[in-house]
């Protein structure tokens, strides 16, 4: 029954938030999902205040600046990279850290200007895959009436981005001192790529379709392509430095999966990132991180088999309901003017 009062109406709005979601689904794609962190450690409260204000603020703010400047699917892509360059040089700066290199078995491999330009890669490739991408549309699908809207107001977006701009004096590797000039240098590299996605954002043009002519037929190797670039991209980052490559190549070969995904993708898709074709490719890439979470589990990780299920079901749940996503919000653009703003 449903009081009068609409209680139960206000409290599943509220459970259904795409704030609240994004705040809990962005820490857990982020840290959970690769066993950064493991799946328990997240629900403490305290991990879980600052992982959402690391992980959620950083996915809210990609996702209410892309949606708000109009900057299109490209410029949260973007904006997901400078999200990563924010993490991992400036708050965890693993990019500078020895001892992860070591721990990751790359060692110094690749290693120029103080900064593993292996694991650089790879840590953006997957904050923008996934701690971003994924989590915004994961939230876009779930709460579609929110789709075409700003989830925040403009004193949230202020809020989650000094939240955000806080993390580092939270928990910052400060005892990873690399030169100053090199902080100022990453500091640097994040102001150009914000201003990147800004200029691709506003200038995107529609990649061409084979099926632009006709009716668009479904694309279901597309959630297999994913996951192929995403297995390929994984195993090559982990193993390229014991095959005896120069740097310049096996980061590049590292990276040459990702490279054909961002190729293939966009000209074999028919419904664009927001429609079901997005949610084949996101559909792929949780199943890979779902395989990865059971062979850690195997290795003596069990807590990992509680994020393979979730992961599992919320993939499985999200590709089931495919077909009723809505095509491309990138069409309904004008609710996102400039002028809005």
């Amino acid at each position: 029954m449903t009081a009068n009062g609409g209680e139960p109406g206000r409290l599943r709005r509220a459970i259904t938030s795409p704030i609240l979601l994004v705040l809990l689904i962005a820490p857990f794609f982020g840290e959970g999902l690769s066993g950064s962190s493991p799946p328990l450690d997240l629900v403490m409260p305290w991990n879980l205040a600052f992982m959402a204000a690391l992980y959620g603020c950083g996915a809210l703010v990609c996702r209410e600046v892309a949606h708000r400047f109009g900057l299109g699917f490209r410029g949260l892509v973007l904006l997901g990279a400078a999200y990563a360059v924010w993490e991992e040089a400036l708050v965890d700066r693993y990019w500078f850290f020895p001892q992860f290199w070591e721990d990751s078995g790359i060692g110094t491999y690749s290693v120029v200007w103080h900064t593993n330009v292996l694991l650089a890669g790879h840590l953006t490739v997957f904050h923008v895959a996934i701690s971003i991408c994924a989590s915004v549309l994961v939230v876009e699908w779930l709460v579609p009436r929110a789709r075409y809207r700003p989830w925040v107001g403009r004193p949230g977006l202020v809020l989650a981005g000094l939240v955000l701009a806080v993390t580092p004096v939270v928990y910052g590797e400060f005892d990873q001192r690399p030169p100053t000039t090199i902080l100022v240098a990453a500091a640097v590299l994040l102001a150009a790529v914000v201003v990147t996605a800004f200029l691709v954002g506003r200038s995107r043009r529609p990649v061409p379709s084979p099926f632009s002519g006709g009716a668009p037929r479904p694309r279901r190797g597309l959630g297999l392509l994913a996951f192929t670039c995403m297995s390929a991209h994984w195993i090559l980052t982990y193993t390229v430095a014991t095959t005896g490559l120069s740097w310049p190549l096996g980061v590049a070969l590292s990276l040459l999966p990702v490279a054909a995904g961002l190729f293939l993708v966009p000209r074999l898709a028919v419904t664009g990132p927001y429609g079901s074709d997005g949610v084949r490719v996101v559909a792929g890439l949780l199943t890979f991180f779902v395989l990865l979470d059971l062979l850690v589990a195997l290795l003596g990780r069990y807590d990992m088999i509680l994020a393979a299920i979730l992961t599992a079901w919320l993939a499985r749940r999200l590709y089931t309901r495919r077909s009723s996503v809505e095509v491309e919000p990138e069409d309904h653009v004008s609710v996102f003017e400039v002028g809005d703003v």
